[in-house]
């Protein structure tokens, strides 16, 4: 009857307005129910989470310490928190290195679920304070300028501690690799001298390999870490799909990055 009604007046374009807007209410809902679920599954799961910091809301960034060896992974998901399936792979790897793999390890893992849990618990790409935190890094290339508000630097680089949280891991355990995982762009980016890696993952999950996610990202992880810092570098972009898939794609390219030999 309102869709008649509407017609009947020349509205149409209002309905399909009004039915999107819903949509979106709709999406940020659910993003949100979601991303507060998975924050509580982070903090009940029965791992030995060290708390490494805490958010600009006083949420926990939480580590996963295994392994000892020459060798040492850095793996981190969650820098957006509108992208929680890049929270939900590392924390299930995380379980699977814990539970079903720790006997076999031979060198060092550090997992960070979910570098910015508070755009996690609220569905936002950005952190409590607006700031992208994959654009707020002390890399030369950082620049204050921003088209979108979900891609704003900061007043100033490093001006967030969920990125200074991130820095400070990388000082003190030094990886020889680090993995960065993001949706939805599905492919295998790499920064720095991370070419032969992010081929060699490639054939595990089938993504495509790529020297760019495609657009300008200053002030970057990658940036800082891969161009600058040298550290082979990986951003894994998960595609849109079930979590099942996700999982049986990226298990085995996620646990060569473990036990890949330069």
């Amino acid at each position: 009857m309102v869709f008649v009604w509407l017609r009947k007046r020349g509205s149409l374009a209002l309905l399909v307005s009004l039915l999107l807007l819903q949509l979106a209410c709709l999406s940020e809902a659910v993003l949100l129910k979601r991303g507060e679920r998975l924050y509580w599954e982070i903090e009940a799961a029965d791992i030995p989470w060290k708390v490494f910091a805490r958010s600009v809301e006083g949420r926990n960034i939480n580590l996963l310490e295994m392994g000892n060896g020459e060798k040492t992974t850095l793996i981190m998901g969650g820098f957006h928190g509108s992208e929680p399936l890049s929270t939900k792979l590392a924390l299930r790897f995380a379980e699977f290195l814990y539970f079903e793999y720790q006997e076999q390890l031979d060198c060092k893992v550090v997992i960070i679920p979910c570098v910015n849990p508070d755009g996690l618990v609220h569905g936002f790409r950005v952190n409590a304070h607006g700031v992208d935190i994959n654009r707020n890094f002390p890399s030369g290339d950082w620049s204050p300028a921003y088209r979108r508000s979900s891609n704003y630097p900061g007043k100033e680089p490093a001006s967030e501690p969920e990125t200074r949280a991130v820095m400070q891991l990388i000082e003190i355990y030094q990886p020889d690799r680090i993995i960065s995982i993001h949706t939805p762009l599905k492919m295998v980016s790499f920064d720095g001298p991370g070419r032969e890696l992010a081929i060699k993952m490639a054939l595990l999950n089938g993504y495509p390999v790529a020297e760019s996610v495609g657009y300008p990202t200053p002030g970057s992880l990658g940036s800082y870490t891969g161009v600058e810092k040298q550290i082979p570098t990986i951003t894994l972009e998960l595609p849109r799909t079930s979590f099942d898939k996700i999982w049986q794609e990226n298990k085995e390219a996620l646990l060569l990055t473990i036990i890949y030999r330069d």
